[in-house]
């Protein structure tokens, strides 16, 4: 039994072994070669500084060097690997097409492999490494079916294992299409994810899953992965969310409960997606937000009134190259009182309006008119066919951001007479005492055609009608005419025509009884 009993516990003991280093990476693995390490990559160690609380700096530099894998352990140049240490390591631009487990440290590590071709992962990946804080993984052609949990499991540890430090993850540009539902069970502190330009197309349970463990997230990039909506229980688990890119996607409109995050979200990207109009609930709720960016919609076509009022904190407005967007809310916008940066440029805008009486505002001397944007920095309207009138002007000045356009090549598209000036070359004065000759005048494209107007079709029906009746009424006189003629036999009489033997006989006739005639009175005179 004894014997039997020491075998039980070798094997027991040699599997607690394997549990704990299981797939560890080992000297005989292909890895590349340590030795001299430093004179083929950049090392750059700095020691610490008790004066300045400095950690000591250990960087390892190892890009485009055509590696086919990582180190097996990390340089003899880097010879203290405490916790408070830093290590910064990047193997980007070489061909790893299997990412080995990643040398032990217990240092703060950031680890990048970009651009690799990374397509397998040794899995745990990461076990000796528990406080890498920071890992990119972007481009590479990591499947959903390689990423599994185990990747970034810790240690074992009496009967678990322990999570890894993981704080940023960087998987975009990879061949995502779903998420293990466990992925993150063992990265609790992650706060910033990406999974951009991934193919996911949709959310799907799984995924929904996996996005929704990451409590503690704050920064989430979901950009350009083809999806058109995001489940609710995302946002109602996402309490710390402060970031979210959902540029190029699907959208048409925002997700339901999105107004869950907004207590938090400071930073909103809808770029490129497809988007035809915003209203004032479009972003009801998000009250603390500071960064818009709402550009490159091409389906994008008005921005309703009062969509920004709710916005107080707002900062920057990005609204550019939304080319068929002809309205745009700018009276709602005076209430965002903090914003410093708006770009409304290469839009298909032709003026700006406000709901109030400028003239009386910018010609009273004695009033001083508040700027609603105190804070404004830079102001980009270029790219538009601006129509300069009094108005446009008069927003302008009003605004405040007048002074900015200096640098800016945005001109007028309209008056003809005006058509190419320099925003920055005008004034409201000038442009409002101006008279433009009526031949220049603007003329409103989108009125309709003038044979479609009701002016032009009252007057085409009277021209028709008077028309019509002068042509009766000459046609009456015409036939009255005819016949009155006729009737007083001032007509052309009719030829008649006979035949020549008629004609000789009758003549014959004729000249017979004349002949006859006149012996009658020859005798007559006689007696």
């Amino acid at each position: 039994m004894d014997k039997h009993t020491n075998i039980l516990f070798i094997t027991f003991a040699i599997a607690i072994f394997w549990i704990q280093t299981g797939g560890a990476q080992h000297e005989d693995i292909p890895y590349e070669n340590v030795e001299n390490i430093c004179d083929k990559c950049v090392c750059i160690d700095k020691p610490a500084d008790p004066k300045t609380n400095q950690l000591a700096h250990h960087l390892l530099s190892c890009t485009v060097k055509g590696f086919k894998h990582i180190l097996a352990r990390w340089p003899d140049e880097f010879n203290d690997h405490q916790k408070d240490n830093v290590i910064v390591a990047s193997f980007s631009g070489n061909t790893i097409e299997i990412l080995q487990q990643v040398p032990t440290t217990n240092a703060t590590l950031s680890f990048s492999c970009r651009h690799c071709g990374i397509k397998y992962l040794q899995s745990p990946t990461f076990m000796d490494v528990p406080n890498i804080i920071s890992l990119d993984l972007a481009y590479n052609a990591i499947t959903t079916e390689e990423l599994i949990p185990d990747v970034f499991r810790g240690p074992y540890h009496v009967s678990s294992y322990e999570p890894i430090a993981l704080a940023e993850l960087d998987l975009s540009h990879n061949l995502l299409k779903s998420l293990d539902r466990l992925l993150f069970q063992h990265t609790p502190n992650l706060t910033k994810l990406s999974l951009a330009h991934n193919n996911f197309k949709i959310l799907d349970y799984p995924t929904t899953v996996a996005l929704s463990s990451v409590t503690l997230l704050k920064n989430l990039d979901l950009s350009y992965t083809g999806i058109k909506t995001i489940p609710s229980v995302i946002f109602e688990k996402l309490t710390y969310l402060e970031t979210l890119n959902l540029a190029g996607n699907e959208f048409i409109a925002l997700p339901e409960n999105f107004q869950l995050i907004g207590k938090t979200l400071k930073f909103l990207n809808l770029a490129g997606n497809r988007f035809t109009d915003f209203e004032e609930s479009s972003f009801m709720g998000l009250k603390v937000l500071t960064h818009l960016n709402i550009s490159g919609m091409a389906t994008l076509k008005s921005i309703k009134y009062d969509t920004f009022t709710r916005l107080e904190h707002l900062t920057h407005l990005d609204c550019s190259h939304n080319s068929r967007l002809e309205k745009f809310d700018f009276d709602s916008l005076m209430h965002c009182a903090n914003l410093t940066h708006l770009d409304i440029s290469h839009c298909h805008l032709s003026t700006l309006t406000v709901n109030m009486d400028l003239s009386t505002v910018l010609n009273n001397t004695n009033i001083t008119a508040p700027s609603p944007w105190p804070r404004l920095k830079t102001f980009q309207i270029d790219g538009n066919a601006w129509t300069c009138d009094c108005n446009l002007l008069q927003v302008l000045e009003y605004a405040g951001s007048h002074h900015r356009l200096e640098g800016d090549q945005s001109r007028c598209d309209m008056p003809f007479i005006l058509a190419g000036v320099k925003l920055s070359n005008l004034t409201a004065s000038d442009v409002c005492s101006m008279r433009i000759p009526l031949k220049y005048q603007i003329v409103d494209e989108n009125a309709p055609p003038r044979f479609r107007r009701k002016r032009y079709i009252i007057l085409t029906v009277i021209t028709a009608s008077v028309v019509v009746v002068l042509g009766l009424i000459i046609g009456l006189i015409v036939v009255c005419i005819r016949r009155r003629l006729k009737r007083d036999d001032y007509g052309v009489e009719p030829i008649r025509y006979t035949s020549v033997r008629s004609s000789n006989l009758s003549a014959f006739s004729h000249v017979q009884a004349n002949g006859n005639g006149g012996a009658n009175g020859t005798r007559t005179s006689g007696v």
